[in-house]
């Protein structure tokens, strides 16, 4: 394959990750009781605050699932 399609395809896994992370994040902290942590749980600030959280946490998920898809790639050519 060429360098262009190796770059889009590696472009559309890591926003692949990155969405499924932040889905999975935002499922994730629907649990929380806002209210113990600010005053106005339905407020545009706690709104942000929660998304925010989740582009952080879907971000981070992401990652590591692309961390791990690497290095089970890195690990066949080991062998």
């Amino acid at each position: 394959m060429t360098g262009g399609v190796v770059l889009a395809a590696d472009a559309m896994i890591f926003l692949l990750a990155f969405l499924g992370g932040t889905y999975i994040t935002w499922w994730a902290i629907g649990i929380l009781k806002w209210d113990k942590f600010v005053q106005d749980p339905y407020g545009s600030q706690a709104r942000m605050l929660r998304f925010l959280v989740a582009m952080f946490g879907g971000f981070t998920t992401g990652l590591i699932a692309l961390f791990y898809l690497f290095a089970g790639q890195a690990l066949r050519m080991l062998f």
